[in-house]
Protein backbone atom coordinates (compact mmCIF):
# COMPACT_ATOMS: atom_id res chain seq x y z
CA UNK A 1 0.00 0.00 0.00
CA UNK A 2 1.40 3.38 -0.84
CA UNK A 3 0.71 6.17 1.61
CA UNK A 4 1.34 9.79 1.04
CA UNK A 5 1.18 12.45 3.69
CA UNK A 6 1.97 16.02 3.13
CA UNK A 7 2.72 18.12 6.02
CA UNK A 8 2.12 21.43 6.84
CA UNK A 9 3.87 24.38 7.96
CA UNK A 10 4.15 25.94 11.28
CA UNK A 11 5.06 29.57 11.10
CA UNK A 12 7.16 31.96 12.98
CA UNK A 13 5.16 34.81 14.53
CA UNK A 14 7.19 37.30 12.50
CA UNK A 15 7.16 35.53 9.14
CA UNK A 16 4.71 34.23 6.63
CA UNK A 17 5.68 30.60 6.35
CA UNK A 18 4.19 27.61 4.70
CA UNK A 19 5.03 24.01 4.84
CA UNK A 20 3.74 21.07 2.97
CA UNK A 21 4.71 17.47 3.02
CA UNK A 22 3.77 14.63 0.78
CA UNK A 23 4.31 11.02 1.68
CA UNK A 24 3.72 7.89 -0.30
CA UNK A 25 4.07 4.38 0.96
CA UNK A 26 3.79 1.09 -0.86
CA UNK A 27 2.85 -2.46 0.14
CA UNK A 28 2.73 -5.73 -1.68
CA UNK A 29 -0.14 -6.77 -3.83
CA UNK A 30 -0.62 -10.07 -2.20
CA UNK A 31 -1.06 -8.54 1.24
CA UNK A 32 -3.06 -6.24 0.54
CA UNK A 33 -17.17 42.73 -3.14
CA UNK A 34 -17.96 47.38 -6.65
CA UNK A 35 -14.98 48.78 -8.42
CA UNK A 36 -14.61 50.39 -11.86
CA UNK A 37 -13.22 48.00 -14.45
CA UNK A 38 -9.53 48.44 -15.09
CA UNK A 39 -7.90 48.62 -18.48
CA UNK A 40 -5.37 46.07 -19.66
CA UNK A 41 -1.82 47.43 -19.46
CA UNK A 42 0.83 46.83 -22.06
CA UNK A 43 4.53 46.29 -21.77
CA UNK A 44 6.58 45.25 -18.78
CA UNK A 45 5.19 45.79 -15.31
CA UNK A 46 7.63 47.41 -12.89
CA UNK A 47 7.19 48.65 -9.36
CA UNK A 48 6.83 52.45 -9.09
CA UNK A 49 9.96 54.32 -8.06
CA UNK A 50 8.05 57.36 -6.73
CA UNK A 51 7.03 55.50 -3.59
CA UNK A 52 10.14 56.26 -1.57
CA UNK A 53 9.42 59.20 0.77
CA UNK A 54 11.42 62.26 -0.19
CA UNK A 55 13.07 64.48 2.36
CA UNK A 56 10.53 66.79 3.93
CA UNK A 57 7.78 64.21 3.68
CA UNK A 58 5.36 64.17 6.61
CA UNK A 59 6.86 62.50 9.64
CA UNK A 60 6.38 58.79 9.90
CA UNK A 61 5.99 56.95 13.18
CA UNK A 62 9.42 55.94 14.51
CA UNK A 63 8.47 52.29 14.40
CA UNK A 64 8.13 52.39 10.62
CA UNK A 65 11.06 50.75 8.85
CA UNK A 66 13.49 53.01 6.99
CA UNK A 67 12.66 54.01 3.42
CA UNK A 68 15.28 51.56 2.22
CA UNK A 69 12.81 48.75 2.79
CA UNK A 70 10.84 50.06 -0.19
CA UNK A 71 13.72 49.98 -2.66
CA UNK A 72 13.66 46.23 -3.05
CA UNK A 73 12.81 46.19 -6.76
CA UNK A 74 9.73 44.17 -7.55
CA UNK A 75 9.43 43.55 -11.27
CA UNK A 76 6.24 41.69 -12.08
CA UNK A 77 5.59 40.02 -15.39
CA UNK A 78 3.11 37.12 -15.35
CA UNK A 79 4.70 33.82 -16.28
CA UNK A 80 4.74 33.41 -20.06
CA UNK A 81 1.63 31.43 -20.87
CA UNK A 82 -2.04 31.88 -21.64
CA UNK A 83 -3.04 29.70 -18.72
CA UNK A 84 -1.71 27.98 -15.65
CA UNK A 85 -0.81 24.33 -15.69
CA UNK A 86 -4.13 22.70 -16.48
CA UNK A 87 -3.79 19.64 -14.26
CA UNK A 88 -2.86 21.71 -11.18
CA UNK A 89 -5.83 23.99 -11.77
CA UNK A 90 -8.26 21.13 -12.33
CA UNK A 91 -6.97 19.43 -9.19
CA UNK A 92 -7.47 22.63 -7.19
CA UNK A 93 -10.94 23.34 -8.57
CA UNK A 94 -12.11 19.78 -7.98
CA UNK A 95 -10.94 19.86 -4.36
CA UNK A 96 -12.45 23.30 -3.68
CA UNK A 97 -15.83 22.39 -5.17
CA UNK A 98 -15.96 19.12 -3.29
CA UNK A 99 -15.41 20.91 0.02
CA UNK A 100 -17.72 23.87 -0.63
CA UNK A 101 -20.81 22.55 1.15
CA UNK A 102 -18.85 21.87 4.33
CA UNK A 103 -17.47 25.45 4.28
CA UNK A 104 -14.03 24.07 5.10
CA UNK A 105 -10.79 25.98 4.94
CA UNK A 106 -8.65 24.26 2.31
CA UNK A 107 -4.98 24.29 1.38
CA UNK A 108 -3.21 21.90 -0.96
CA UNK A 109 0.07 21.86 -2.85
CA UNK A 110 -0.63 21.09 -6.53
CA UNK A 111 3.09 21.15 -7.32
CA UNK A 112 3.85 18.51 -4.71
CA UNK A 113 1.18 16.19 -6.10
CA UNK A 114 2.48 16.66 -9.64
CA UNK A 115 6.07 16.01 -8.59
CA UNK A 116 5.20 12.73 -6.88
CA UNK A 117 3.14 11.58 -9.87
CA UNK A 118 6.11 12.39 -12.12
CA UNK A 119 8.38 10.27 -9.94
CA UNK A 120 5.89 7.40 -10.13
CA UNK A 121 5.81 7.72 -13.92
CA UNK A 122 9.56 7.05 -13.92
CA UNK A 123 8.87 3.74 -12.21
CA UNK A 124 6.00 2.78 -14.52
CA UNK A 125 6.42 0.34 -17.36
CA UNK A 126 7.22 1.97 -20.71
CA UNK A 127 4.11 2.80 -22.74
CA UNK A 128 1.83 1.09 -20.22
CA UNK A 129 -1.56 2.45 -19.23
CA UNK A 130 -0.10 3.32 -15.84
CA UNK A 131 2.62 5.46 -17.39
CA UNK A 132 0.28 7.14 -19.86
CA UNK A 133 -2.13 8.16 -17.11
CA UNK A 134 0.69 9.51 -14.95
CA UNK A 135 2.33 11.40 -17.82
CA UNK A 136 -1.05 12.95 -18.73
CA UNK A 137 -0.97 14.86 -15.43
CA UNK A 138 2.16 16.69 -16.56
CA UNK A 139 0.31 19.22 -18.75
CA UNK A 140 1.95 20.15 -22.06
CA UNK A 141 4.76 17.67 -21.42
CA UNK A 142 4.55 14.95 -24.01
CA UNK A 143 7.29 12.49 -23.17
CA UNK A 144 9.15 11.04 -20.20
CA UNK A 145 12.37 12.82 -21.19
CA UNK A 146 10.56 16.17 -21.28
CA UNK A 147 9.13 15.52 -17.84
CA UNK A 148 12.61 14.90 -16.51
CA UNK A 149 14.03 18.08 -18.04
CA UNK A 150 11.07 20.11 -16.77
CA UNK A 151 11.65 19.08 -13.17
CA UNK A 152 15.43 19.34 -13.42
CA UNK A 153 15.15 22.94 -14.67
CA UNK A 154 12.31 23.81 -12.30
CA UNK A 155 14.08 22.56 -9.18
CA UNK A 156 17.30 24.31 -10.23
CA UNK A 157 15.33 27.52 -10.79
CA UNK A 158 13.78 27.23 -7.34
CA UNK A 159 17.25 27.13 -5.83
CA UNK A 160 18.62 29.98 -7.96
CA UNK A 161 15.67 32.37 -7.59
CA UNK A 162 15.10 31.77 -3.89
CA UNK A 163 18.61 31.46 -2.51
CA UNK A 164 18.96 35.18 -1.59
CA UNK A 165 15.95 35.15 0.73
CA UNK A 166 16.05 31.42 1.47
CA UNK A 167 12.28 31.15 1.12
CA UNK A 168 11.76 27.81 -0.58
CA UNK A 169 13.12 24.36 0.07
CA UNK A 170 12.00 21.27 -1.87
CA UNK A 171 13.34 17.90 -0.82
CA UNK A 172 12.39 14.41 -1.94
CA UNK A 173 13.55 11.05 -0.63
CA UNK A 174 12.46 7.47 -1.16
CA UNK A 175 12.73 5.36 1.99
CA UNK A 176 12.73 1.61 1.37
CA UNK A 177 12.77 -1.46 3.53
CA UNK A 178 16.30 -2.87 3.78
CA UNK A 179 15.52 -5.97 1.72
CA UNK A 180 14.32 -3.89 -1.27
CA UNK A 181 16.66 -3.35 -4.17
CA UNK A 182 15.68 -0.40 -6.35
CA UNK A 183 16.48 -0.42 -10.03
CA UNK A 184 19.81 1.31 -10.69
CA UNK A 185 18.38 3.29 -13.60
CA UNK A 186 15.51 4.51 -11.43
CA UNK A 187 17.93 5.54 -8.67
CA UNK A 188 20.15 7.46 -11.12
CA UNK A 189 17.14 9.15 -12.74
CA UNK A 190 15.80 10.31 -9.37
CA UNK A 191 19.16 11.79 -8.39
CA UNK A 192 20.00 13.55 -11.67
CA UNK A 193 16.62 14.91 -12.71
CA UNK A 194 14.62 15.17 -9.48
CA UNK A 195 17.39 15.89 -6.94
CA UNK A 196 16.05 12.93 -4.96
CA UNK A 197 17.76 10.29 -2.86
CA UNK A 198 17.03 6.74 -1.74
CA UNK A 199 17.69 5.50 1.78
CA UNK A 200 17.27 1.93 3.05
CA UNK A 201 15.88 1.42 6.55
CA UNK A 202 14.86 -1.61 8.55
CA UNK A 203 11.08 -1.31 8.37
CA UNK A 204 10.93 -4.40 10.59
CA UNK A 205 12.05 -2.09 13.39
CA UNK A 206 9.25 0.40 12.77
CA UNK A 207 9.98 2.75 15.72
CA UNK A 208 13.62 3.17 14.65
CA UNK A 209 12.69 3.65 10.99
CA UNK A 210 10.02 6.22 11.89
CA UNK A 211 12.53 8.05 14.12
CA UNK A 212 15.07 8.26 11.27
CA UNK A 213 12.50 9.63 8.83
CA UNK A 214 11.23 12.16 11.38
CA UNK A 215 14.77 13.40 12.09
CA UNK A 216 15.26 13.99 8.35
CA UNK A 217 11.94 15.85 8.04
CA UNK A 218 12.68 17.91 11.15
CA UNK A 219 16.05 19.00 9.70
CA UNK A 220 14.61 19.88 6.30
CA UNK A 221 11.87 22.03 7.85
CA UNK A 222 14.03 23.76 10.45
CA UNK A 223 12.26 22.05 13.31
CA UNK A 224 8.74 22.78 12.08
CA UNK A 225 7.93 19.16 11.36
CA UNK A 226 9.12 16.69 13.95
CA UNK A 227 6.49 13.95 13.70
CA UNK A 228 5.98 13.21 10.04
CA UNK A 229 5.33 9.50 10.36
CA UNK A 230 4.47 7.01 13.06
CA UNK A 231 5.61 3.40 13.48
CA UNK A 232 2.14 2.39 12.24
CA UNK A 233 2.88 4.20 8.97
CA UNK A 234 6.00 2.10 8.56
CA UNK A 235 4.96 -1.37 9.61
CA UNK A 236 2.56 -2.07 6.73
CA UNK A 237 4.78 -0.57 4.03
CA UNK A 238 7.79 -1.57 2.03
CA UNK A 239 8.45 1.93 0.63
CA UNK A 240 7.67 5.53 1.57
CA UNK A 241 8.16 8.22 -1.10
CA UNK A 242 8.35 11.57 0.68
CA UNK A 243 8.27 15.07 -0.78
CA UNK A 244 8.58 18.12 1.48
CA UNK A 245 7.95 21.68 0.33
CA UNK A 246 8.86 24.25 2.97
CA UNK A 247 8.03 27.89 2.18
CA UNK A 248 8.83 30.83 4.45
CA UNK A 249 7.83 34.09 2.76
CA UNK A 250 8.59 37.60 4.00
CA UNK A 251 6.23 40.29 2.64
CA UNK A 252 7.90 42.91 0.43
CA UNK A 253 5.42 45.42 1.89
CA UNK A 254 4.77 44.48 5.47
CA UNK A 255 1.60 45.11 7.48
CA UNK A 256 2.01 47.44 10.47
CA UNK A 257 -1.61 48.10 11.49
CA UNK A 258 -3.87 45.44 13.01
CA UNK A 259 -7.33 45.45 14.55
CA UNK A 260 -10.22 43.15 15.36
CA UNK A 261 -13.28 43.15 13.11
CA UNK A 262 -16.13 41.10 11.70
CA UNK A 263 -15.61 38.41 9.06
CA UNK A 264 -18.79 37.28 7.29
CA UNK A 265 -18.67 33.53 6.78
CA UNK A 266 -22.10 34.01 5.16
CA UNK A 267 -24.40 37.03 4.88
CA UNK A 268 -26.09 36.00 8.13
CA UNK A 269 -23.17 34.49 10.04
CA UNK A 270 -20.12 36.38 11.19
CA UNK A 271 -17.16 35.95 13.50
CA UNK A 272 -14.56 38.26 15.03
CA UNK A 273 -11.07 37.97 13.56
CA UNK A 274 -7.75 39.80 13.58
CA UNK A 275 -7.21 41.96 10.47
CA UNK A 276 -3.98 43.38 9.02
CA UNK A 277 -4.20 46.65 7.06
CA UNK A 278 -1.99 48.81 4.88
CA UNK A 279 -2.20 51.20 1.91
CA UNK A 280 0.45 50.90 -0.79
CA UNK A 281 0.89 50.20 -4.48
CA UNK A 282 -0.08 46.69 -5.53
CA UNK A 283 -0.96 44.94 -8.77
CA UNK A 284 -4.75 44.69 -8.90
CA UNK A 285 -7.57 43.85 -11.30
CA UNK A 286 -11.35 43.71 -11.13
CA UNK A 287 -12.75 40.83 -13.16
CA UNK A 288 -16.30 41.12 -14.46
CA UNK A 289 -16.22 37.55 -15.77
CA UNK A 290 -15.27 36.03 -12.44
CA UNK A 291 -17.23 38.68 -10.49
CA UNK A 292 -14.22 39.09 -8.24
CA UNK A 293 -11.28 41.33 -7.43
CA UNK A 294 -7.78 39.90 -7.65
CA UNK A 295 -4.78 41.28 -5.76
CA UNK A 296 -1.11 40.31 -5.84
CA UNK A 297 0.76 40.38 -2.52
CA UNK A 298 4.46 39.80 -3.29
CA UNK A 299 7.03 38.23 -1.04
CA UNK A 300 10.73 38.98 -1.21
CA UNK A 301 12.12 36.73 -3.89
CA UNK A 302 10.14 35.24 -6.73
CA UNK A 303 6.93 34.21 -4.97
CA UNK A 304 3.59 35.99 -4.59
CA UNK A 305 0.21 35.32 -3.04
CA UNK A 306 -2.80 36.10 -5.21
CA UNK A 307 -6.12 36.72 -3.42
CA UNK A 308 -9.39 36.33 -5.33
CA UNK A 309 -12.22 38.14 -3.53
CA UNK A 310 -15.80 37.69 -4.79
CA UNK A 311 -17.89 40.86 -5.23
CA UNK A 312 -20.91 39.45 -3.40
CA UNK A 313 -20.95 38.65 0.30
CA UNK A 314 -22.10 35.11 -0.50
CA UNK A 315 -20.18 34.96 -3.79
CA UNK A 316 -17.66 32.24 -2.95
CA UNK A 317 -19.73 29.47 -4.55
CA UNK A 318 -20.23 31.38 -7.82
CA UNK A 319 -16.53 32.25 -7.85
CA UNK A 320 -15.49 28.63 -7.50
CA UNK A 321 -17.68 27.59 -10.45
CA UNK A 322 -16.35 30.50 -12.55
CA UNK A 323 -12.76 29.81 -11.54
CA UNK A 324 -11.38 28.89 -14.94
CA UNK A 325 -7.69 28.55 -15.56
CA UNK A 326 -7.47 30.96 -18.52
CA UNK A 327 -9.66 33.58 -16.78
CA UNK A 328 -7.30 33.73 -13.82
CA UNK A 329 -4.28 34.03 -16.10
CA UNK A 330 -6.04 36.78 -18.11
CA UNK A 331 -6.71 38.64 -14.87
CA UNK A 332 -3.01 38.43 -14.00
CA UNK A 333 -2.04 39.90 -17.39
CA UNK A 334 -4.66 42.67 -16.93
CA UNK A 335 -3.34 43.75 -13.54
CA UNK A 336 -2.29 47.38 -13.06
CA UNK A 337 -0.20 48.79 -10.25
CA UNK A 338 -2.61 50.93 -8.24
CA UNK A 339 -2.81 52.40 -4.77
CA UNK A 340 -4.79 49.89 -2.78
CA UNK A 341 -6.02 49.86 0.80
CA UNK A 342 -5.61 46.21 1.73
CA UNK A 343 -7.48 44.70 4.66
CA UNK A 344 -6.60 41.04 5.07
CA UNK A 345 -7.42 38.70 7.94
CA UNK A 346 -4.73 36.66 9.58
CA UNK A 347 -5.43 32.99 9.06
CA UNK A 348 -3.90 29.77 10.20
CA UNK A 349 -5.17 26.23 9.70
CA UNK A 350 -4.27 22.66 8.84
CA UNK A 351 -5.88 20.48 6.21
CA UNK A 352 -5.66 16.79 5.38
CA UNK A 353 -7.11 15.00 2.40
CA UNK A 354 -6.99 11.73 0.51
CA UNK A 355 -6.40 12.34 -3.19
CA UNK A 356 -7.25 8.86 -4.40
CA UNK A 357 -10.85 9.61 -5.45
CA UNK A 358 -9.89 13.04 -6.82
CA UNK A 359 -7.09 11.62 -8.96
CA UNK A 360 -9.28 8.82 -10.23
CA UNK A 361 -11.86 11.45 -11.18
CA UNK A 362 -9.12 13.25 -13.15
CA UNK A 363 -8.07 10.07 -14.99
CA UNK A 364 -5.29 8.62 -12.82
CA UNK A 365 -6.69 5.18 -12.02
CA UNK A 366 -4.42 2.26 -12.73
CA UNK A 367 -1.74 3.00 -10.11
CA UNK A 368 -4.42 2.16 -7.51
CA UNK A 369 -5.36 -1.15 -9.14
CA UNK A 370 -3.83 -4.61 -9.11
CA UNK A 371 -2.95 -4.13 -12.78
CA UNK A 372 -0.60 -1.25 -11.87
CA UNK A 373 2.71 -1.41 -13.70
CA UNK A 374 5.55 -0.04 -11.55
CA UNK A 375 8.47 -2.35 -12.41
CA UNK A 376 11.06 0.41 -12.14
CA UNK A 377 10.66 0.65 -8.39
CA UNK A 378 12.09 -2.68 -7.36
CA UNK A 379 13.97 -5.74 -8.42
CA UNK A 380 14.01 -9.16 -6.89
CA UNK A 381 11.54 -11.99 -7.01
CA UNK A 382 9.77 -11.05 -3.78
CA UNK A 383 8.52 -7.64 -4.85
CA UNK A 384 9.28 -7.06 -8.52
CA UNK A 385 6.03 -6.23 -10.29
CA UNK A 386 4.08 -6.67 -7.08
CA UNK A 387 3.62 -3.11 -5.80
CA UNK A 388 0.81 -0.64 -6.33
CA UNK A 389 -0.42 2.63 -4.81
CA UNK A 390 -3.23 2.12 -2.35
CA UNK A 391 -3.79 5.79 -1.53
CA UNK A 392 -2.28 9.24 -1.87
CA UNK A 393 -2.72 11.38 1.23
CA UNK A 394 -1.77 15.01 1.71
CA UNK A 395 -1.50 16.97 4.92
CA UNK A 396 -0.86 20.71 4.59
CA UNK A 397 -1.09 23.93 6.55
CA UNK A 398 -0.64 27.68 6.38
CA UNK A 399 -0.02 30.55 8.81
CA UNK A 400 -0.41 34.07 7.37
CA UNK A 401 0.40 37.08 9.54
CA UNK A 402 2.27 40.39 9.46
CA UNK A 403 5.98 40.54 10.11
CA UNK A 404 6.72 42.06 13.47
CA UNK A 405 3.23 41.83 14.92
CA UNK A 406 4.50 42.16 18.45
CA UNK A 407 6.72 45.12 17.56
CA UNK A 408 4.35 47.03 15.32
CA UNK A 409 0.79 46.11 16.36
CA UNK A 410 0.24 49.37 18.28
CA UNK A 411 1.66 51.56 15.51
CA UNK A 412 -0.71 53.56 13.31
CA UNK A 413 0.86 54.62 10.02
CA UNK A 414 -1.01 56.80 7.58
CA UNK A 415 0.71 55.52 4.50
CA UNK A 416 -1.61 57.42 2.19
CA UNK A 417 0.09 60.64 3.30
CA UNK A 418 3.52 59.32 2.50
CA UNK A 419 3.24 59.63 -1.27
CA UNK A 420 1.44 62.98 -1.42
CA UNK A 421 -1.02 61.51 -3.91
CA UNK A 422 -4.65 62.62 -4.32
CA UNK A 423 -5.73 59.72 -6.51
CA UNK A 424 -8.61 57.45 -5.56
CA UNK A 425 -7.60 54.49 -3.47
CA UNK A 426 -8.97 51.08 -4.37
CA UNK A 427 -10.54 49.19 -1.46
CA UNK A 428 -9.67 45.51 -1.12
CA UNK A 429 -11.45 44.42 2.05
CA UNK A 430 -11.21 40.69 2.57
CA UNK A 431 -14.10 40.35 5.03
CA UNK A 432 -15.75 37.31 3.42
CA UNK A 433 -14.70 33.88 2.11
CA UNK A 434 -11.98 34.03 -0.54
CA UNK A 435 -9.63 31.96 -2.70
CA UNK A 436 -5.84 32.27 -2.67
CA UNK A 437 -2.85 30.73 -4.37
CA UNK A 438 0.91 31.13 -4.02
CA UNK A 439 2.82 31.10 -7.29
CA UNK A 440 6.54 30.70 -7.90
CA UNK A 441 6.70 33.38 -10.58
CA UNK A 442 9.98 32.39 -12.20
CA UNK A 443 8.46 29.07 -13.29
CA UNK A 444 4.70 29.66 -13.01
CA UNK A 445 4.21 26.73 -10.64
CA UNK A 446 1.40 26.88 -8.11
CA UNK A 447 3.07 25.91 -4.84
CA UNK A 448 0.03 26.23 -2.59
CA UNK A 449 -3.63 27.10 -3.15
CA UNK A 450 -6.90 27.00 -1.28
CA UNK A 451 -9.85 28.89 0.13
CA UNK A 452 -10.69 30.44 3.49
CA UNK A 453 -14.20 30.28 4.91
CA UNK A 454 -13.26 31.15 8.48
CA UNK A 455 -9.92 32.68 9.45
CA UNK A 456 -8.57 31.14 12.63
Amino acid sequence: MIKMYTNLMKSYNMWLPLLMLLLIGATRHANGNNIPTLTTPTGVFETRTDKVPASGTAAIAPTMPPAASYDDLDTFVPFRSDSHDNFSWQLLKTVLLNDTEQQNNVIISPFSVKLVLALLSEAAGTNTQTQQELISTQTDIRSANNVREFYRKTLNSFKKENQLHNTLNVRTKLFTDSFIETQQKFTATLKHFYDSEIEALDFGNAPAAAFAINVWANNVTNGRLSNLVTPETIQHSVMLLTNLIYFKGLWRRQFYNTYEGAFFRTRDAQTRVQYMEQTDYFYYHNSDKMKAQILRLPYKGKNSMFVLLPHAMDGIYDLLHALENDEVKSAQWAMEELKVKVTLPKFQFDYKRSFKDTLQQLGVREIFEDSASLPGLTRGADVAGKVKVSNILQKAGIDVNEQGTEAYAATVVEIENKFGSSQTIVEFNVNRPFVFFIEEEATGNILFAGKVHQPC
